[in-house]
């Protein structure tokens, strides 16, 4: 499953001055969850000119890394989907017909499967270049972020277990409230989950700006594994049908690491297991906040 934080692609602009391969971004979006030749995955789509590369043989490269300044490149585990370095990638031929030549809209399908990797939530970046046939760099257009779930297995390896289950009802904010000496807001959710007796999982929530970048801390209390603002609450329900008619969670402003100004914000609400595997993703829900 796909939550997609970062609808906001990172763009490298280019001007040209000299002769030579080159080419410019305009925009990349993606379709998630679709399904092609029975896999299941999502279909990437660039817009972009190429400049200078009348019948030459190139490619569109897309090389996945987790998130972050120093995020580390995805391992291929089958070489089915990888660059010549080892690396998950994957590439989409061209040869323009034109100089300039203008891609209005360059399609390649990732399945998920060929991510490689082991159930749980993560923070990926996708690295698009256009390369040559031989290998080699023309140009970098963009890096694009976005979040991906992989759900957890049985304990024979087998299918997905989907049997739990989370049913938002609402969200609400008290804001300017005052908690062991911190100003912050209290957020309070209504909703019920289901066959997760005695299962250790919790209620997450993300902070983001509107626009889907994330807020970024490294205070261990108030983040994720990836190093995103988040809180969580602890859940272990004692039924296999459980509401939760009020629980709240307290989040100081501080620890929202914004400056001075006002921000168009969002919460990403989840419930997740204990691992960081998702259950159901609630709520999004938005806000302002100012200082």
């Amino acid at each position: 499953m796909i939550w997609c934080t970062s609808a906001d692609a990172k763009e490298f602009p280019f001007n040209k001055i000299t002769a030579g391969p080159s080419a410019t971004f305009d925009k990349m979006w993606v379709d998630y969850d679709i399904t092609e030749d029975g896999l299941k995955g999502m279909r990437i789509h660039v817009k972009f000119t190429a400049y200078d590369m009348l019948n030459m043989d190139a490619y569109m490269a897309i090389y996945f890394a987790y998130d972050g300044e120093n995020g580390s490149s995805l391992k291929d585990k089958n070489q089915k989907y990888y660059s010549t370095s080892g690396d998950v990638a994957v590439y989409k031929s061209i040869k323009p017909l034109y100089n300039p030549a203008v891609y209005d809209d360059l399609q390649v399908f990732m399945p998920y499967s060929e991510l490689d990797l082991d159930p749980g939530r993560y923070d990926l970046t996708m690295d698009v270049k256009i390369i040559y046939k031989e290998g080699g760099l023309i140009q970098k257009l963009t890096s694009y972020d976005f979040e991906y779930t992989k759900p957890g297995t049985n304990a024979s390896g087998g299918a997905p277990v989907a049997v739990a289950s989370a049913t938002f009802d609402k969200l609400w904010v008290d804001y300017d409230v005052t908690e062991n000496g911190r100003k912050g807001m209290r957020i309070h959710v209504k909703f019920s989950v289901s066959k997760l007796k005695n299962v250790d999982s919790y209620l997450a929530i993300y902070f983001e700006k509107k626009d889907g970048e994330k807020l970024k801390t490294s205070n261990s209390n108030y983040g994720s594994k990836s190093g995103q603002v988040a809180m969580y609450k602890s859940l272990l329900p004692n039924y296999d049908e459980t509401d939760y008619n009020d629980l709240q969670l307290f989040m100081p402003y501080g620890e929202l690491n914004l400056g001075t100004g006002r921000f168009d914000l969002k919460m990403d609400v989840d419930v997740i297991y204990k691992n960081g595997d998702l259950v159901k993703h609630l709520d999004y829900h938005d806000f302002w906040f100012s200082q």
